[in-house]
């Protein structure tokens, strides 16, 4: 069956704070990206997390909404840096 929900009726969106699983815990990330939906019923859009390191890598990839759970920012929030600076703790 063709998915038949609305376009736009989204979970979340960009800016939006989410966290996903990685082993022994969640991971917090910020939305940059909405695509979809995609797939048969029930249907789910895809979100373009961004993470960033404490070293300053900059990482996007892609989730379905199924494995994101909402999130407040985190306290502890790095910012990126120019890949030339990755790996060069700044304390």
């Amino acid at each position: 069956m063709p998915c038949v929900r609305a376009f736009g009726a989204t979970q979340f969106k960009v800016g939006d704070w989410v966290t996903y699983p990685t082993r022994p815990m969640r991971s917090h990330t910020q939305v940059v990206g909405v695509s979809g939906p995609f797939g048969p019923e029930p249907c789910e859009y895809a979100y373009r997390p961004r993470r960033v390191y404490d070293w300053g890598e900059v990482v996007e990839f892609s989730l379905s909404e199924s494995v994101l759970e909402a999130s407040e920012p985190p306290a502890h929030r790095p910012r990126s840096r120019p890949e030339s600076e990755w790996g060069k703790w700044t304390g």
